[in-house]
């Protein structure tokens, strides 16, 4: 992945095939403003937040107006925060209905299905699209940008979802030091971002190489591994520094 501009008179990458979906739950788009909405993801995906202008997006959406971006948003940041809730709306809808059936079957203790409702509802848009996916490297770029806060743009609109997560996943940290509970949820949360979004770049390079990518072997071991990574027992070594040298 890179943020080079270099590629941006590449067609292939100034181009967007629009997708079917045309609501994010409680948020819908369509026409025009769509357009502008998907190839702003693709771009961002590929050359990062900070690398992309408004006139290249508007390019990339195959609009000459160049007031059609002031008239649709009004500004950047409204574009961005419309792109994020538009898809999280409708994760955190599918995050909600997996934590719904993961309490009503017994299973608020199941580490493995509580990360499921963290992983499954980004993996499902890939899996479904019959075209190339973007918005987990979007996502991604957003995560490592120092101007978007994803959390305050969701912020009692669409995160839900991530509060009762977080909340379950908090209650399987009872034997981990509670100075290190939350840096373990921020760390899972940086690595199912990273992860999903190479598992979605090597679906869309392996499908156009060879026309074939075992995408379900690919999540359930990214799910067993972070699994597995956040109830990991305190080391002798982390315990010795929380001991001796607690302001580290």
């Amino acid at each position: 992945m890179t943020n080079s501009m270099t590629h941006m008179n590449d067609p292939e990458m100034m181009t967007v095939d629009y997708p079917d979906v045309t609501d994010g739950e409680s948020l819908a788009l369509a026409g025009t403003k769509l357009r502008i909405v998907t190839a702003a993801e693709r771009l961002f995906a590929f050359h990062g937040i900070d690398g992309v202008t408004l006139q290249q997006i508007l390019k990339g959406a195959g609009q000459r107006n160049s007031s059609a971006m002031h008239y649709h948003f009004g500004s950047r940041e409204a574009l961005i925060e419309t792109l994020l809730l538009w898809r999280v709306t409708k994760i955190n809808t599918h995050r909600n209905q997996m934590i719904d059936a993961l309490l009503a079957a017994g299973r608020g203790n199941d580490i493995r299905g509580i990360v499921e409702t963290a992983v499954i509802p980004f993996i499902r848009p890939i899996e479904e699209s019959a075209q190339p996916s973007f918005y987990n490297r979007f996502l991604l770029e957003v995560h490592r940008s120092p101007t978007v806060s994803f959390d305050a743009i969701i912020a009692g609109k669409a995160d839900s979802g991530i509060r009762r997560m977080n909340e379950l996943l908090l209650k399987q940290l009872n034997d981990i030091p509670a100075e290190l509970r939350m840096a373990r949820i921020a760390t899972l949360r940086s690595m199912l971002i990273f992860a999903v979004a190479d598992i979605e770049a090597v679906r869309s390079r392996k499908l156009k190489e060879t026309g074939a990518f075992n995408f379900d072997r690919a999540v359930e071991n990214l799910i067993d591994m972070a699994s597995a990574a956040f109830i990991a027992p305190v080391s002798a070594e982390t315990a010795e520094r929380l001991t001796n040298h607690p302001q580290d």
